[in-house]
């Protein structure tokens, strides 16, 4: 897998955990949350350009991150109990969107493309 996708893994898992803890720190989640969303824009999404068909795939993330990024920013504001924990439950659904997307994005670029 291309080394910015691993990276990016690495970023989503670790905001992952930040999500899923008991007592969310909103400000850690937003932290982790830039530096997954500067990985993606500087490092994956420019993987456009070599390969093509990857651009459904990154479209979907770019989507994706931006909805996490309102969610973020929807936990810092919560107040009740019961709120945070349905930002965490969304936010968790979009992590494991994006896990699956650098999935199909480590699928599709694996391979060399072949000159025609």
């Amino acid at each position: 897998m291309h080394h910015a996708l691993t990276t990016l893994r690495s970023h989503l898992d670790s905001l992952g955990h930040l999500v899923r803890s008991a007592n969310p720190d909103g400000r850690q989640i937003q932290e982790q949350f830039l530096i997954a969303q500067q990985q993606f824009q500087h490092q994956v999404m420019p993987l456009a350009g070599p390969y093509p068909s990857a651009q459904p795939v990154l479209t979907e993330m770019n989507r994706t991150l931006r909805l996490l990024a309102m969610d973020v920013a929807f936990l810092q504001a919560a107040r009740q109990s019961v709120t945070t924990q349905q930002r965490q439950h969304q936010m968790d659904e979009k992590l494991t969107q994006l896990l699956a997307f650098c999935q199909a994005l480590g699928a599709a670029i694996g391979p060399a493309p072949a000159e025609e």
